[in-house]
């Protein structure tokens, strides 16, 4: 596809396949920052979830649109949205503070790992507003977005590792210690780590 640019005032390539790509793996950052990590229910999560992929879909409009009042109302629009959901996923964070025990492994960790999305997509919308200001090619923004994808998953690929060695590491010791905690195959193996996570909230 491709989109007016602002500051050559021609055209040139979208990164449509881009956009999609975010359609599906924001949702699932998401999902995987507030739901599995900090507990959050999937309703509470569900709202910045879908307000995510709607300024994501603005933003992407933004690009085809001819006329420059209608076009900046649209990014502003998808900013203001971005501040939204923002606020939102740092309240996880707090909640999880207030609530969780003192005692509780990775206290900390997992409230920065909703932190750290909203500054990455932060960056995601700063490379955004370059590109629509015609201040970077087609290539370098395309280019940007890779490495910070790859980025990004790495990032929270190890976070959650540590998160999870965490509550392996806390279930063997309250086994060690003859504590009643139950031991089922499913958990073990890895196939259900939020409902780990739900167990640190009520111990």
């Amino acid at each position: 596809h491709t989109g007016n640019d602002v500051g050559q005032r021609g055209t040139k390539p979208v990164n449509t396949i881009i956009i999609v790509e975010w359609l599906v793996n924001v949702p699932l950052l998401i999902i995987l920052a507030g739901h599995c990590a900090l507990g959050r229910s999937l309703g509470e999560v569900s709202g910045p979830l879908l307000v995510s992929n709607a300024y994501i879909v603005i933003a992407w409009c933004a690009f085809f649109v001819v006329d420059n009042t209608l076009r900046w109302t649209l990014v502003a629009v998808s900013f203001a949205m971005y501040g939204w959901a923002s606020v939102d996923m740092a309240k996880w964070g707090v909640y999880f503070l207030k609530e969780a025990p003192l005692g509780v492994h990775t206290r900390r960790l997992r409230p920065a790992l909703c932190i750290g999305l909203i500054v990455i997509f932060g960056f995601y919308g700063g490379v955004f507003m370059w590109s629509m200001m015609g201040q970077m090619t087609s290539f370098q923004e395309r280019a940007w977005y890779t490495a910070m994808n790859v980025g990004v998953k790495l990032s929270m690929s190890m976070a959650y590792r540590a998160i999870r060695a965490g509550s392996y590491h806390e279930m063997l010791v309250s086994l060690v210690l003859n504590q009643n905690v139950p031991f089922q195959r499913g958990e073990v193996s890895g196939g259900s780590l939020c409902r780990f996570y739900a167990s640190d909230m009520e111990n």
